[in-house]
C-alpha cells in the first residue's frame, strides 16, 4: 500500500490536534482537583468523596496524551524533513547529477562537458539548488502569443496624392 507524505502529515496532524484537545480538558479538571485537593488539606473543607485516584488518573492521562502530541510534532518535523530530501535527490538524479565518491559529493557534467561540484553527499538539498542555479532557463517567463500580421492594404477612400 503507497500512501503520501501529505496524507500521513494530515493524519498525523489531526490526531495530535485530537491529543491535544483532550490533553487540554485534562489539565483543566485537574487543575480543578489539584485545587479542592489543597482545600482539603489546608484544612478549609472536608474531604467528603474526594479520590486521590482521580488526581493520578489525570495526571496520567495528561501525560499521554501530550505525549501523542510531542511525538507527532517530532515526526513531522522528520517527515518534512526526508520528503524535502528526496524531493532534492529525485531532482538530482532526474537533471543527470551523480554522487561521486571521488571527488566526494554531488557533480554534474554539464551539456560543454564541464564538471561542476554542486555539493556534499550528505547536503542533497544545497547540490539540487546549486543544480537549479546552473541550469539554462531555470525560470522562463510565459512566452506571448504571436500577433497575427495582417497584410497592409491601401486605403482606397482617400487618393493616393491627396495629402
Amino acid at each position: 500500500m503507497k500512501t503520501s507524505a501529505a496524507t500521513v502529515a494530515k493524519t498525523l496532524r489531526d490526531k495530535s490536534a485530537i491529543a491535544r484537545e483532550i490533553a487540554l480538558r485534562e489539565l483543566k479538571i485537574l487543575q480543578k482537583d489539584l485545587g479542592l485537593l489543597e482545600k482539603i488539606l489546608s484544612g478549609s473543607r472536608k474531604a467528603g468523596d474526594f479520590s486521590l485516584f482521580d488526581v493520578v488518573h489525570g495526571a496520567f492521562e495528561i501525560f499521554r496524551t501530550a505525549s501523542v502530541v510531542l511525538e507527532n510534532e517530532a515526526l513531522l518535523a522528520d517527515l518534512e524533513k526526508e520528503t524535502a530530501r528526496g524531493a532534492a535527490l529525485e531532482f538530482l538524479e532526474k537533471r543527470g547529477a551523480t554522487l561521486l565518491t571521488k571527488p566526494s559529493g554531488w557533480h554534474w557534467i554539464s551539456p560543454r562537458g564541464e564538471m561542476r561540484f554542486l555539493g556534499k553527499a550528505a547536503e542533497t538539498e544545497k547540490a539540487a539548488e546549486a543544480l537549479r542555479a546552473l541550469l539554462p532557463g531555470g525560470r522562463r517567463a510565459k512566452s506571448r502569443p504571436a500577433e497575427t500580421a495582417l497584410p497592409e492594404s491601401p486605403d482606397i477612400s482617400e487618393p493616393a496624392g491627396a495629402a
